[in-house]
C-alpha cells in the first residue's frame, strides 16, 4: 500500500521527469534531439510494405552513363527516352534544365515534352542566387502555383528560384519544387508538400504528379491542411514525415534509362502509371542521406507519392506520446513498490522497457501513429532514475534510523541485515517466539553504599561492556539496561536460527568472563561480584512500545515475566543461572560443553502452571556425578519419599540447590502433607 507521503514524492518525481522531457523535446536540445531522430529511424527497418505498384522509376544510373557518357547528356538523348513514355498517366522529371545548350537539342527536348503532354518538371527554390529570373519566366511558372490559399502558412519562404529554360518551362504541364530539406543532422526525413516563392504557394513535384494522376485539384484550408481527393495532408514547418520503405523495396519497378531507351521496359510498367525519371549515378550530386541510407533523389518523391497512394503516412502525436508515457508509467511504479530487491527491479525495468519498445513498434506497423520512442523511454527512464534515487535516499535515512535505534543493541551482522531489508523489521507490535535473558548483579545496594557514584558507574560499565559484547556476538538484541540488570532478547526484531541455544551459549560465556572480571576487580580492591541469569523461551509481543514522543523496541508478555522470575530464583537456589524447560526443549544441536541439571518444578508468583527449571555446570566427571545424584534425589522428592531424598541430597551438599532441597525435605517430613504433586510454589519474586 502506497503511503500518502510516498504518493506525493512519486507525483513530484513524475512531474519533474515530464517537465525535463518536454523541455528537451520542445527545444530540440542536442544531443538528445539527434539521438531521438536516430532512434526513430530504426523503426523503418520493420516496415515490410512495398511502394505503390502504379509507380515506375527510371534512373540515369552507372550503366546509362557508361553508354552515353558523363551527365549531363545531349538533350536529344533525354528527348528520345521521354518520347517512349506517352502511355504513362504522368511523367515526373526529377531534374532541371536551367541553362541553355545547343539550340537544336533544346528545341527537340521542349517539343518532346510538349508532345507527351503529361510531364511534370521540377525547379529549385533557393535562399540565395547569382541570377534573377525574367518576369516572363516567373509568369509562366506561376501557372503551377495554387490558387486561393490562406495568407499565413507555417512553411518556408524562399526568395529565389532556379527554373528550367523558358522553352522547356512552357512545354511542361506543371512544375513542382524539387527541394529536399534535411533535419538538424542533415538527414532527410520529411517532405514539404508546398513551399512559398515570390508570394505564391508552389506544390512539390510529388503533389503535382498526384494532381494529374488523380485528376484532381489541391486546396489548402485555413487550418493549414492540404487536401487531395479527400485525403488530408497537414502542412507543417518541418514538412510531412515520410514513411520510408526498406532499401531493397525501392528496386521494385525500377529500371535503367538504357532499358527505356532500348524499349526493354514492358508496356505494363509504363501504361497509366506514374513514371519518375531521375539520376542515381554516384558521381552526380542528386544522392540524398535518409534514415535508411543514401537514396537517389527520385526515391524521395517516390516515397511521398507512394505513402499517399497506399495510405502509408504515419504521424507524430504529442498527446498520444503523453498518454502512452503515463499508461506505461503505472506498471513501472508497481515494479518499484512490489520488487524489494534492486537487482530484481533492474531486470524487470529492462524487460518492461523492451516490451514497451516492441509495443511502440507494433503501433507504428499498424499505422496508429509514429511514436517518439526515445522521449517516451527517456521520460520513463527519468522516472526510474529519480524514484531509485528517492529509494536510496529513503533507505539511507532508514539506515541512519536503524543505526541510531539499534546500533548499540544488536550485532553488526543483524544491523546490516536490518538496513538491507528494513521491511523485515515490523515497527509496532507483533507476536513472535523469542528467547529472553535477564542478568542481575547480586547485592548491588550494599555495593553502591560502599562506593562513590562515579566509581560505581565505572564498575558497572566495566562489567556490562563485555557482557553486552557477548550477547551481541551471539546475535542477541540488547533490549535495555535496568539499573544493575540487563535484558536481552533473541529472534527479534529479526529471525535468528536456534535462538534458545544462542541465549544459553551467551549465559555460559558470561559466567566464564565473570571469573576474569572478578580477578581484575580484586586487583582494584573490589570484592567479588555475583550475578544471576534467567532464561526463558516462548511467545511474546515485540515492537516499539511507548508514546509518539518517546518509544523503545522491547518485548512484553508472560514469556518475559517468567525469565525475570527465573533470574530472581537464583538467590533462593544459590545458582548463577536458571533455564526454563521451554528453552531447553527448543535447543537444537546442543554443542555447549555444559551439563544441564534439572533443579525443581515450581510455580512462580503470578503463574498457575508449574515449570521445570534447570541450571548447568561445566561439563566434567564431577558435574556428571552431581547431575546423577541430584536428579535421583529429585525424583524421590517428587514422589513424596522425603527421607530417602534427603539422604541422597546430603551426598551433594556442596551443590547449593541440594542444601535448599535438603532443608525442604526436613520441613515436609514434619508437615507430612496429605497431597503432594512435587511442585513448589514460590510466593515472592
Amino acid at each position: 500500500m502506497i503511503l500518502k507521503k510516498e504518493a506525493l514524492f512519486i507525483t513530484i518525481i513524475v512531474l519533474i521527469s515530464a517537465i525535463l522531457t518536454i523541455l528537451l523535446f520542445q527545444f530540440r536540445i542536442s544531443p538528445f534531439h539527434e539521438f531521438s531522430l536516430k532512434t526513430e529511424d530504426s523503426l523503418y527497418a520493420f516496415n515490410k510494405n512495398n511502394p505503390a505498384k502504379n509507380i515506375t522509376t527510371i534512373l540515369i544510373d552507372e550503366k546509362s552513363v557508361n553508354r552515353f557518357g558523363r551527365w549531363p547528356w545531349n538533350r536529344k538523348i533525354i528527348a528520345k527516352g521521354i518520347e517512349k513514355l506517352k502511355p504513362a498517366k504522368v511523367v515526373v522529371l526529377d531534374m532541371i534544365f536551367s541553362e541553355p545548350t545547343e539550340k537544336e537539342p533544346d528545341r527537340i527536348l521542349s517539343q518532346t515534352i510538349l508532345s507527351v503532354g503529361n510531364i511534370v518538371c521540377g525547379f529549385f527554390l533557393r535562399p540565395k542566387a547569382t541570377e534573377t529570373q525574367t518576369e516572363e519566366a516567373l509568369d509562366i511558372l506561376s501557372d503551377s502555383a495554387l490558387l486561393k490559399v490562406p495568407k499565413k502558412l507555417p512553411i518556408g519562404y524562399f526568395p529565389h528560384a532556379e527554373i528550367n529554360i523558358q522553352s522547356i518551362l512552357k512545354s511542361c504541364l506543371l512544375s513542382g519544387t524539387l527541394n529536399a530539406i534535411g533535419d538538424s543532422d542533415q538527414i532527410i526525413r520529411h517532405y514539404h508538400p508546398v513551399l512559398i516563392f515570390n508570394g505564391e504557394v508552389y506544390p512539390s513535384l510529388g503533389v503535382q504528379a498526384l494532381r494529374i494522376f488523380l485528376n484532381t485539384d489541391a486546396t489548402i484550408t485555413k487550418n493549414s491542411v492540404l487536401t487531395l481527393k479527400n485525403r488530408k495532408i497537414p502542412i507543417k514547418k518541418d514538412g510531412i514525415l515520410l514513411n520510408f520503405y526498406q532499401l531493397e523495396k525501392y528496386n521494385i519497378n525500377t529500371f535503367s534509362f538504357i532499358d527505356l531507351y532500348d524499349n526493354k521496359i514492358p508496356l505494363s510498367k509504363i501504361k497509366n502509371k506514374i513514371v519518375l525519371i531521375g539520376v542515381s549515378e554516384a558521381g552526380v550530386t542528386d544522392i540524398k542521406p535518409t534514415p535508411i541510407g543514401y537514396l537517389p533523389g527520385p526515391f524521395i518523391h517516390l516515397t511521398f507519392i507512394s505513402n499517399f497512394l497506399n495510405n502509408d503516412f504515419v504521424f507524430h502525436s504529442f498527446y498520444t506520446d503523453i498518454f502512452l508515457s503515463i499508461l506505461f508509467l503505472i506498471p513501472l511504479i508497481t515494479i518499484f513498490f512490489k520488487a524489494e530487491n534492486i537487482y530484481s527491479r533492474i531486470v524487470l525495468y529492462f524487460s518492461f522497457l523492451c516490451l514497451l519498445i516492441l509495443t511502440l513498434i507494433l503501433l507504428y506497423l499498424k499505422k496508429v501513429f509514429f511514436p517518439s520512442i526515445f522521449y517516451i523511454v527517456l521520460f520513463l527512464s527519468f522516472c526510474i532514475l529519480f524514484v531509485e534515487i528517492y529509494s536510496i535516499a529513503k533507505k539511507t535515512k532508514e539506515s541512519r534510523f536503524m543505526k541510531n535505534m539499534f546500533g548499540t543493541y544488536v550485532s553488526k551482522e543483524i544491523l546490516n541485515i536490518m538496513i538491507k531489508n528494513p521491511k523485515k523489521l515490523k515497527l509496532g507490535g507483533e507476536k513472535k517466539n523469542i528467547t529472553v535473558l535477564f542478568i542481575d548483579i547480586r547485592n548491588f545496594t550494599s555495593l553502591s553504599e560502599k562506593m562513590k557514584p562515579e566509581k560505581l558507574v565505572e564498575v558497572i560499565n566495566f562489567i556490562f561492556t563485555p557482557l553486552t559484547e557477548i550477547i551481541l556476538k551471539n546475535k542477541g538484541t540488547l533490549d535495555k539496561y535496568i539499573g544493575d540488570a540487563i535484558m536481552a532478547v533473541w529472534n527479534a526484531p529479526l529471525t535468528v536460527d536456534n535462538h534458545p541455544l544462542k541465549a544459553v551459549t551467551s549465559a555460559s560465556d558470561i559466567l566464564k568472563i565473570m571469573k576474569y572480571l572478578n580477578r581484575e576487580l580484586k586487583k582494584k580492591g573490589i570484592s567479588k561480584i555475583q550475578i544471576g541469569i534467567g532464561i526463558n523461551t516462548g511467545v511474546a509481543v515485540v515492537g516499539n512500545m511507548g508514546s509518539k514522543i518517546r518509544f523503545d523496541y522491547t518485548a512484553i508478555g508472560d514469556t518475559v515475566n517468567l525469565a525475570s522470575r527465573l533470574e530472581g530464583l537464583n538467590k533462593i537456589y544459590g545458582t548463577n543461572v536458571l533455564v526454563s524447560q521451554f528453552t531447553l526443549e527448543n535447543i537444537k544441536n546442543h554443542s555447549i560443553p555444559v551439563t544441564f541439571i534439572e533443579i525443581d518444578s515450581v510455580k512462580v508468583k503470578g503463574k498457575e502452571k508449574p515449570v521445570r527449571i534447570f541450571t548447568f555446570l561445566e561439563k566434567n566427571s564431577t558435574s556428571m556425578k552431581i547431575k546423577e545424584t541430584y536428579e535421583k534425589a529429585l525424583l524421590l522428592y517428587r514422589k513424596g519419599r522425603f527421607r530417602e531424598a534427603a539422604n541422597i541430597f546430603r551426598k551433594v551438599c556442596n551443590f547449593p540447590p541440594a542444601k535448599l532441597m535438603l532443608y525442604r525435605c526436613k520441613e515436609l517430613i514434619k508437615e507430612n502433607p496429605e497431597k503432594w504433586d512435587g511442585v513448589f510454589t514460590h510466593k515472592t519474586k
